[in-house]
C-alpha cells in the first residue's frame, strides 16, 4: 500500500523529531548548528565559491529546522507536502 502525501510528510516530521528530539539527537543539531553556520553570516569577501558552500551547509540546518517544525495542521489547508524547490518547465 503506498502512503498518501499527507502520510509522507507526518512519517518524515515523526523521523526527524524522533532523531533530533533524543538527548544524543539535541548534542548532534547544536554541533550541527555551529559547524553549518545556522546563526552566523555565510558571506566570505572574495570568495563566491566559499559564500556558496557555506549556503549549503546553512540549507541543511533550514531543511532539520523546517521538519522539526512543519505544521501538520496546516496540511489539510494549504496541500503543502515538501520544502523542495519548485521543478522550473
Amino acid at each position: 500500500m503506498e502512503l498518501t502525501d499527507k502520510e509522507r510528510v507526518q512519517l518524515k516530521h515523526a523521523d526527524f523529531v524522533q532523531t533530533f528530539e533524543s538527548i544524543q539527537g539535541k548534542r548532534v543539531y547544536t554541533i550541527l548548528e555551529k559547524f553549518c553556520l545556522k546563526n552566523s553570516g555565510t558571506f566570505v569577501t572574495g570568495s563566491p565559491d566559499k559564500s556558496a558552500f557555506n549556503e549549503g551547509a546553512r540549507a541543511v540546518m533550514l531543511e532539520i529546522d523546517h521538519w522539526l517544525n512543519i505544521d501538520l495542521s496546516s496540511l489539510d489547508k494549504t496541500g503543502e507536502t515538501d520544502n523542495e524547490e519548485p521543478i522550473e518547465r
